[in-house]
């Protein structure tokens, strides 16, 4: 009799671990993707800081170092990238490579000088956290930009966005960027061009 008691006694505790793991089962399936949605979340919100420290140094740099500086999305990609950019039209005390100085010291038309890409040493690209894609980089066209957006064809042929452009004066492009978490969502991270100011969206769906 003792030991049907203890028989009975083991299986109850064996159903009892039973219902305990389906309820944990049950917590599981909810928590779980939940928190990959978070951790998502948080991956779309450390890409658009990314954005807004490098567009917000950039400024600086482009103030600082008295040229024009770009900004560039891999569409579809994780990445984007910072370069420097100049027009001979501005290298006024220019040296050439051979050390003699450069055709504007020596009367060449101004008008005809065009604008350079230089110092391919200087790009710098920043990787987005794992899982997030720039979608789209909308910038708004602006005269003084032409030039160098049409010197930059070929970039946006290989995948990169036309470029956001940070004047010497402080003044910028204007410009929206929008990135993608997959299910997670999205956030958009604006620049405006007078002001340099740069906002970030909340996540969106």
């Amino acid at each position: 009799m003792r030991s049907v008691a203890v028989r009975s006694r083991i299986a109850f505790t064996l159903l009892e671990l039973l219902l305990t793991l389906s309820v944990l089962a049950a917590i599981a399936s909810v928590v779980i993707p939940q928190v990959g949605l978070l951790m998502g979340d948080r991956r779309l919100v450390r890409a658009a800081e990314q954005w807004r420290v490098e567009m917000t140094r950039s400024r600086v740099d482009a103030m600082r170092q008295g040229r024009v500086l770009m900004v560039q999305g891999m569409v579809e990609g994780n990445s984007f990238r910072i370069k420097p950019y100049f027009s001979t039209s501005d290298a006024t005390e220019a040296i050439d490579q051979t050390g003699s100085q450069s055709a504007l010291l020596s009367g060449a038309d101004q008008g005809n000088a065009v604008s350079l890409d230089v110092d391919s040493e200087a790009e710098e690209v920043i990787e987005l956290p794992e899982g997030i894609s720039v979608v789209s980089v909308g910038v708004v066209s602006a005269a003084r930009a032409s030039e160098i957006e049409q010197m930059t064809l070929a970039d946006q042929s290989s995948g990169w966005s036309r470029p956001i452009l940070f004047y010497p004066d402080g003044s910028t492009s204007t410009a929206s960027i929008v990135m993608s978490g997959g299910d997670v969502g999205r956030i958009v991270v604006k620049l405006r061009g007078i002001t340099g100011d740069v906002t970030i969206s909340e996540v969106l769906p």
